[in-house]
């Protein structure tokens, strides 16, 4: 298993955590009052904080794995780069290429039929508009995967 291959499905598992987070935070309640603020943060939220921190330490395990077993292909699981960036040949150049490729034109389309959307006259929530770009992230993530996995195999 070469993690670099995975590490979209890494991103998107981070991603549907998110949006629980999201979810349970915007159902939060803020009441402020002259000398405190008082702030109830709904059950999934705090559950699905819990859980993101133990997937970010399992990430991290994962990658102190692959980088004992690889030390010359290590990777940084908290780089600007992102890891899955995998051009270790000319293939692997040319696929990484072509998979940014169709995640950019897949964002060239989504983002202002996006925007478009939210300037209609409908009733976007927090959580919606939370939930929109969350959707947008793991779907460029799926891009990326399945490119990446036709060349693979």
């Amino acid at each position: 298993m070469n993690i670099r291959m995975i590490y979209p499905i890494f991103n998107i598992l981070s991603c549907i955590i998110l949006l629980f987070m999201g979810w349970g935070f915007t159902r939060s309640n803020a009441t402020i009052t002259e000398n405190f603020i008082e702030y109830t943060i709904h059950p999934v939220g705090i559950i699905s904080w819990f859980v993101l921190v133990a997937f970010i330490f399992t990430v991290v395990f994962f990658v102190k794995r692959h980088n004992k077993k690889n030390p010359d292909k290590k990777i940084n699981a908290f780089s600007i780069k992102p890891p899955e960036y995998n051009e270790d040949d000319e293939m692997y150049q040319y696929v990484t290429m072509s998979a940014t490729k169709k995640v950019y034109t897949f964002l060239t389309w989504a983002l202002p039929i996006i925007l478009a959307l939210l300037l209609l006259p409908l009733p976007f929530s927090k959580f919606s508009i939370f939930f929109i770009i969350v959707i947008v992230i793991i779907i460029q993530n799926f891009i990326f995967f399945f490119e990446m996995k036709k060349f693979k195999e």
